[in-house]
């Protein structure tokens, strides 16, 4: 099996980590075809058989993992939203779902934590779940750092001074307009939980008006920072935009990975968001604005990974200390022992092998059996009249905002300077094509 195919869904949280996975993937000898993941399901038949990797095991997927299968490919998965997470019966309430997982020939896991929430409810799946890490943490090793340098020069150099805070409010303050986010539960078993579901949108809205009392305070008492808030990939912008947009040296903005933003960050302000984990995995002092308590919807990484603040007084306390006191290297932020016990039993692959070697290590040595195709090939006339009516048809206006909102599309010229900058910080990748294999969509060929 020596072709891969790798969709992205959220430009911002995947695309860096996809393309180091692709380019480990040329020096496995396996080609990748990296895209957009509707431009990749459409594109899918023509281009033969290969190993399908996607981001969720979810029920959203059955259907899917269906099609796949039927024209012969096999697949594998992980979970991009696998690391933080309540508890065990909402991470398979949202997360996964027997038909889906069965219909996949490996699953990787973010580390032990997961693996063991996995094998709970599924055991007989032991022998196909491997608790690899993520190619997203590979990113945060000093080896690869090295490859956005030049991109964090360039922030420091455009914003000075900067204070990151990271909102993560979309089952409140969702893309599609306030109140909507919480139907994002619909197409999941978790939707008959109603009252888990009117309590989660109460906690998000608290969380949310917290932050936006706490903007102005931050502002007032570091006036030479400038504050980027960031949102995350399914929150609406406009209301921050509305609010602060106008303000001197405030900056909303979803653009780029945020790795490159932490990294340019004095200190990093996050409400339960994996922001939290990485930012401590890369030195960058958090702090966790815990503004509204809850033992249900709170998640114990990102809060281990971070200095905590309780009020908006302990908030700009913890941020004097991040930015005066560690800044200068008189203090650092080392775990509590109840903290570090919990960022043990999440990980997998910070140190040694990286994700995306242990992963390939492994695709490499599956036994696939041959997958039949059952899916009959689309005649040509055929195909030229769906794509005539996919050109006359008005898809919803909304749908395609948001889909463009996740994934703004991709260039073979972005990607190749990307790749170029991780063949720079490493010394190796360089034995490489890429290639344009159709719109937001490129291909790594070993050369």
């Amino acid at each position: 099996m020596k072709r891969i195919f790798l969709p992205i869904e959220i430009k911002a949280r995947e695309f860096h980590s996809k393309i180091l996975f692709s380019l480990f993937a040329t020096e496995y000898g396996f080609e990748v075809i990296l895209g957009g993941q509707s431009e990749l399901f459409e594109d899918l038949p023509r281009f033969g058989q290969g190993l399908y990797i996607d981001k969720s095991i979810a029920v959203t997927r059955r259907d899917r993992f269906r099609y796949f299968r039927s024209l012969g490919n096999h697949i594998v998965a992980w979970n991009e939203e696998g690391l933080v997470y309540h508890n065990d019966d909402v991470y398979h309430a949202t997360r996964t779902h027997g038909e889906t997982f069965e219909q996949t020939d490996a699953f990787f896991a973010w580390g032990p934590r997961e693996l063991k929430s996995i094998l709970s409810r599924y055991p007989e799946t032991a022998d196909k779940v491997f608790p690899t890490g993520n190619p997203r943490m590979d990113l945060l090793r000093p080896a690869f750092r090295g490859y956005c340098s030049s991109r964090i020069d360039q922030l420091r150099k455009q914003y000075g001074s900067i204070i990151l805070i990271n909102t993560n409010f979309p089952v409140y303050n969702f893309f599609k307009g306030f109140d909507s986010g919480i139907k994002i539960f619909d197409a999941y078993p978790l939707a008959v939980q109603h009252e888990y579901k009117s309590q989660f949108y109460e906690f998000s809205r608290k969380g949310y008006e917290g932050f936006m009392e706490a903007v102005p305070e931050i502002r007032k008492t570091f006036p030479e920072h400038t504050l980027v808030i960031r949102p995350a990939p399914s929150e609406n912008a406009d209301p921050w935009i509305e609010r602060f947009g106008n303000q001197k040296r405030t900056l909303i903005t979803k653009e780029g990975n945020v790795v490159e933003w932490i990294q340019a960050a004095d200190a990093v302000v996050q409400f339960n968001c994996t922001t939290g984990v990485e930012t401590f995995l890369l030195g960058v002092p958090a702090i966790a604005y815990r503004c509204v308590r809850s033992v249900t919807f709170e998640t114990e990484l990102p809060n281990a990974c971070s200095l905590e603040a309780f009020s908006l007084e302990e908030l700009i306390e913890q941020l004097r200390f991040a930015i005066v006191k560690i800044k200068a290297g008189v203090a650092s932020f080392v775990p509590r022992t109840d903290q570090q016990a919990i960022i043990d039993a999440y990980f997998s692959s910070l140190h040694g092998p990286t994700a995306c070697e242990r992963i390939l290590d492994i695709l490499r040595n599956l036994e696939f059996e041959p997958q039949p195709v059952t899916r009959e090939t689309v005649p040509l006339p055929k195909r030229i009249w769906r794509s005539i009516l996919r050109l006359v048809r008005r898809p919803d206006p909304e749908a395609v905002r948001y889909y463009r909102e996740k994934f703004p599309g991709l260039t073979v010229q972005e990607v190749q300077d990307i790749a170029s900058r991780f063949s720079a910080a490493t010394n190796r990748f360089g034995r490489v094509r890429i290639t344009e294999a159709g719109r937001n969509i490129v291909r790594f060929s070993p050369s």
